[in-house]
């Protein structure tokens, strides 16, 4: 497996009025992010709103994806599901489309504290599946919060590339990069969601990031990344100050109301896609 790194946004998912999946946006899309320096792409999941789309329009938004970036960087594709079985045939009807990763957060709706669920689950995927794996911590979506002594297991797991953590616990994320400071031999890349905390994340040896309202900012979250790189303290500083302004100015005051519809205004406005978003999600703003 090559090492997930670098700025990879969670695209959304243009639509069209009934919700079906605007194929040709979809490729303008992913044309943008691209050019922008995405080192890889990330499909259906919580800003590709992969939870709420029907199962033929996520596969129809794969097959797309899966032709439109012609292994020009990594594509990652959402497969979360609310059982074992469900994301195992959700697994396997997707990754049949040719996408590079597949991504799983755990279960969700029900709770799952007991950490023999979730590594039952993830060893589940494993054998069940023929892609690579990216964990998608995100409690806050899914109901199940994983402790670090469970993240270090799932680290482990042969099979799993990545962990994407969204879990807001920014001292879980620093105690997994202690204990593998050492990028080059980690058993899986180490990917901050977590949009505040983008550049402390980088610089304290995270591989990279993955972002959803950042998809309309990729050249500055890619100059980030780089000067991250690059050990520039006081520049990522600046960087990641002036990234959370613009991301501070798009969504507005009230991001918890219509925040989907107001990244996709974003991305309409400049060409991309129509600012349609799956119902019940609000669309008050222009």
């Amino acid at each position: 497996m090559a090492t997930l790194e670098g700025v990879i946004p969670a695209i959304p998912t243009p639509l069209r009025p009934k919700e079906d999946v605007d194929l040709e946006a979809l490729g303008r899309l992913i044309d943008f992010v691209i050019q922008g320096g995405a080192a890889g792409i990330f499909i259906l999941g919580n800003m590709g709103e992969g939870a709420a789309l029907v199962d033929s329009q996520k596969r129809a938004a794969v097959k797309e994806a899966v032709k439109r970036v012609r292994g020009r960087v990594p594509l990652l594709a959402g497969i979360s599901e609310v059982s074992t079985r469900r994301t195992v045939e959700s697994g396997k009807a997707i990754q049949a489309l040719g996408p590079d990763y597949l991504v799983s957060t755990t279960p969700y709706y029900y709770q799952f504290p007991h950490p023999d669920s979730i590594m039952g689950f993830f060893e589940t995927l494993g054998r069940e599946l023929s892609r690579p794996l990216v964990f998608y911590h995100a409690p806050g979506a899914t109901g199940n919060k994983v402790g670090t002594e469970v993240l270090d297991r799932l680290m482990n797991l042969p099979f799993l590339a990545a962990i994407k953590d969204s879990s807001g616990d920014f001292k879980q994320v620093m105690e997994l990069l202690r204990r593998y400071p050492d990028r080059a031999r980690r058993p899986a890349s180490i990917l901050q969601g977590d949009e505040f905390v983008y550049d402390v994340s980088l610089l304290m040896g995270a591989d990279g990031v993955i972002t959803g309202g950042g998809t309309v900012f990729v050249p500055e979250l890619v100059a980030l990344y780089k000067a991250c790189r690059a050990g520039q303290e006081e520049r990522a500083f600046e960087l990641q100050r002036d990234f959370r302004k613009k991301m501070d100015d798009m969504l507005g005051p009230e991001l918890m109301v219509d925040w989907m519809h107001v990244i996709k205004a974003k991305l309409r406005d400049k060409g991309l896609c129509a600012s349609t978003v799956t119902h019940p999600f609000l669309s008050r703003r222009g």
